[in-house]
Formats: C-alpha cells, sequence, structure tokens
C-alpha cells in the first residue's frame, strides 16, 4: 500500500495553474513531483468538490467493516448444530444458516452470518467435526432427468429398532427433484407385494411416472432373469416402464443409496422401538426432509420446492404385456448365451491337473456359443486375451473377470457374460504401434474401444491415437499383423 501524499505536495497540486506562461506542462509537473497524472487529476477533482478537505487523505477504513459477533449470536449457531445432530439431520454450516433463516425473526441481532462465518464462528469454540479433503462435486458427471415425474427411484434396506425388531424400509424418490414421494416400512422382507404397495401408494397420490429404477431384486424387477413379476406388471398397467441398474453396477441407484445414509441417521438419532415408531419417525422424515432440508444438489433448494418448479411429465398410456415379454426374452437370450461354460461342462480341469467337480445338472439345458466365441477368464497374474498367437494387454480394472470373446471377419470384441455388453472392441486386421515379440498392448492398437479403462491406460492411448492418425495420414497401412 503507497503512502499518502503530504500536505505540501496535495497543496502544490491543488494551487498548480499550467496557463501561467512559464508554467510547466501537466506532465511535466506530476514527472517533478512523482505522481501519476491520475492521481493529479484525481485530487483536483476532490478540490472541487471538497475544498480544503482535499488537503488530507481519505480514510481507508472499509465502507462496512467485518462484523464481530457476540457471545449470544454464537450460542445460537451451536444451539442450532446440536438439535440438528439431535434430531438426526445434517448439522453443517449450511444446514444451520438455512436453520437460521427459517427463524430469522428469533434469531440474536437480526443478522446471519455467512455460510464461511458460521464454520469459522463454530470453529472457533470446537463444534466443527474434522473431515478428510473428498473430491470436488463439481468433478462429477451428474446423472438426472430434467423433468420431475420422469423417473422414480426405488429401493430398499433393513433397519434394526431397539427392541431388536427387524423392519425393511422402502425409499421412493423422484430422480430429477429428490422430492420423497413414498418411505414406507413393513414388518417382512424385501419382496413384491410390499414393493408394489408402496407403489401404488406414491402413484395414488402423485400419479405415474414414465420409468421406475431399480436395482435387480427379485421383489422389484425380474426382467434380467427372462421373466417379469407383479411389480413390473402393476407398472406397466399404469404406463410405467421399470428399469434397472447393470448387475454390479450400485452407482446406477447412488441417490437412493445416499438417501438410505440419510434416513438411517435420522431413525438412530430417534431410536424407534418398533414398526410402530417407524411408521411414525418416516412420515416426520419425509415432511422434513421435504420442505425444510436443502439440498446441495438442488443449489440448496429444498426438494418440495424442486418438484413445484420443475415441469411434470408423467406416464401417460399403459404398456402392453407384450413389450415387457419382448424385452425379457432379449434379457434371457443374452443370459443363455454368456452362460460360463464351466457350470454345464461334464469334466473340469484346473490349472495343476486337478479334475473338480462339475456343477452341470444334466437336466438343464446346455447353453452354447457360436462358433467364433470363446469364455475368456483373466486373472490378476495374467490380465490378457489372445488373438492369433498374439497376447493382448488387458488394464487392471479386467482382472478376475469372465468375458467372451467374439471374433467376426471385421471385428474383435470381448462382452459382459451377465449383461453383454461389449466391453472391448477393435477392427481388424489388428493394427498396433507397440508390439514386442508376440506381447501387444492393447492402448496402442488402431481403433480399439474399451469401457473398463483406467486413467493410466487411457492416457497411453490417447498418446497413441495421436500418433497413429499423423501416420495414417502419411500411409494406410503399418505394423499390419494377420
Amino acid at each position: 500500500m503507497t503512502s499518502a501524499l503530504p500536505p505540501r505536495v496535495r497543496s502544490m497540486i491543488i494551487n498548480f495553474d499550467p496557463t501561467q506562461p512559464d508554467a510547466l506542462s501537466i506532465s511535466e509537473f506530476c514527472k517533478t513531483q512523482k505522481i501519476s497524472r491520475s492521481i493529479f487529476y484525481r485530487l483536483r477533482n476532490r478540490a472541487v468538490n471538497e475544498s480544503a478537505a482535499a488537503l488530507h487523505p481519505q480514510s481507508r477504513a472499509p465502507r462496512e467493516p467485518a462484523r464481530k459477533y457476540g457471545p449470544e449470536v454464537i450460542n445460537e449457531l451451536v444451539k442450532i448444530r446440536q438439535k440438528l445432530k439431535k434430531d438426526g439431520w445434517d448439522y453443517g454450516p449450511k444446514t444451520i444458516h438455512c436453520e437460521a433463516t427459517i427463524n430469522q425473526d428469533t434469531f440474536p441481532g437480526g443478522k446471519i452470518p455467512s455460510i464461511a462465518t458460521i464454520g469459522r464462528l463454530l470453529a472457533g469454540v470446537g463444534h466443527v467435526d474434522r473431515n478428510p479433503r473428498k473430491r470436488p462435486k463439481s468433478s462429477y458427471v451428474p446423472f438426472a432427468r430434467s423433468t420431475a415425474m420422469a423417473l422414480w427411484q426405488l429401493d430398499a434396506f433393513e433397519y434394526r429398532t431397539a427392541k431388536n425388531q427387524l423392519v425393511t424400509v422402502y425409499q421412493l424418490i423422484d430422480d430429477a427433484s429428490r422430492f420423497d414421494v413414498g418411505s414406507r416400512a413393513f414388518q417382512r422382507h424385501e419382496n413384491s407385494q410390499d414393493a408394489q404397495e408402496v407403489l401404488a401408494h406414491a402413484i395414488a397420490e402423485y400419479g405415474a411416472p414414465q420409468e421406475v429404477l431399480s436395482d435387480n431384486s427379485k421383489a422389484f424387477n425380474q426382467l434380467r432373469s427372462g421373466t417379469f413379476g407383479s411389480v413390473e406388471m402393476f407398472l406397466a398397467s399404469k404406463g410405467t416402464m421399470p428399469i434397472t441398474g447393470l448387475p454390479g453396477r450400485p452407482t446406477t441407484q447412488g441417490k437412493n443409496e445416499r438417501s438410505h445414509r440419510t434416513l438411517q441417521r435420522f431413525l438412530t438419532a430417534n431410536k424407534p422401538q418398533d414398526l410402530a415408531d417407524v411408521q411414525r419417525l418416516l412420515k416426520r422424515y419425509r415432511e422434513h426432509y421435504n420442505k425444510r432440508c436443502p439440498h446441495q444438489s438442488l443449489n440448496q433448494a429444498t426438494p418440495q420446492a424442486a418438484w413445484e418448479l420443475l415441469e411434470h411429465t408423467p406416464a401417460t398410456e399403459p404398456i402392453h404385456l407384450s413389450v415387457l415379454e419382448a424385452k425379457a426374452a432379449e434379457y434371457l437370450s443374452k443370459r443363455r448365451l454368456a452362460q460360463p461354460l464351466a457350470s454345464w461342462l461334464d469334466v473340469v480341469v484346473s490349472k495343476s491337473g486337478e479334475i473338480m467337480q462339475s456343477t452341470h445338472d444334466a437336466s438343464d439345458p446346455v447353453p452354447l456359443l457360436e462358433s467364433n466365441q470363446m469364455l475368456v477368464e483373466v486373472t490378476r497374474e495374467n490380465r490378457r486375451t489372445f488373438y492369433q498367437g498374439f497376447h493382448i494387454s488387458l488394464p487392471t480394472s479386467f482382472a478376475r473377470r469372465q468375458f467372451i470373446r467374439t471374433i467376426t471377419d471385421t471385428e474383435f470384441l470381448l462382452s459382459d457374460p451377465d449383461t453383454s455388453e461389449i466391453v472391448m472392441s477393435f477392427p481388424l486386421p489388428m493394427v498396433a504401434l507397440k508390439v514386442e515379440g508376440k506381447f501387444v498392448s492393447s492402448y496402442s492398437i488402431r481403433g480399439i474401444q474399451m469401457t473398463l479403462t483406467t486413467r493410466q491406460w487411457e492416457k497411453k492411448a490417447e498418446q497413441y491415437r495421436t500418433v497413429i492418425q499423423a501416420r495414417e495420414e502419411q500411409s494406410p497401412t503399418f505394423f499390419d499383423h494377420h
């Protein structure tokens, strides 16, 4: 920060008259006084508006000094935090700020500190839980519908009450608004009858959504097993298409999985004794969660506000059962094609030569692979697949898994046996840049596509894509392996 001009220099600037015959120019005058022209004109303007006050520097004190909050404000923040924690809700600075805003009329002084200030004040009195630094939420690719009623997510979890009574809690939330359309609890284990009751109750109150997403539990959705049950038939009659995430990919239902944690913390804090207590608490939970609890993914809006603001796109007409039959038949065909060979071979021999007991039931139909297909197993020690004597390396994400290898006239494919998803492919004939004897680095293969990549593999693949593109412009073929 530069020091203020002394009164003598200020007086010379104010009294300077450049119109005198022997006077210096303004630029020359500023140069002799070692000041800028902007300072010269700023001070002259002050002299016109403030007269003699321009001889003294203006105050550098902030126009809005930092507010100092007394003990009564800190005590109120601690009180709000303790109440939220006791009730089982999130008690971070953002939630505390929201609660204080709702009760602003009774807040000491009527001025609520900012979220950052709340965090600083609570840290000063030791009321902060230190958490490890997490991956920034901005780095995640969001998966959400743009309209309400386009997709609901259904899932359930088991909860044990204070009297050691096991109950099953079903959560049903709207994907776009996070609005809880129907959390309910039942005495029995997860089953289709209770799941259908949850859906029926929510649809009667809010209407039918276009789709309902769940995991592959037989209580919710049996389409991937090649059939369908009462829940799928009920949804289809309402015009709702039942869909599931891929097996072994729970992140598809991530919103519901995260909602489980919020609800479980709420139940644990309130210690329900039996099913009746759980049902009573669920009503209280939905009221607070939907209307009072700010949601970070909604820019601190409540699910109720998002539900009311978003456009609603419900289901329009019933879905014919033939659609479900076709979808179930398609899944069944893929499962039969991808069923592991070791489950139906009469004799299975391990690598050590030991004969293992076959798990094949002679009464079961034997699934057949096409002549150009083979089931391959990728181990942690041998992360490779083979093509015409070449050993093609695979990323670590392929270890401990089985794949179906398919070789056509124009393409090499690896697919998931359970979902038939293609996880790796490249065009034939194989063209690669990094070949050491019979060993080929997969990231150097021309035109390779892969879904189960690692960051290191993708980085190397991008480097080789650039080189391959440059060489293809010069020569149409190179390193051609047949």
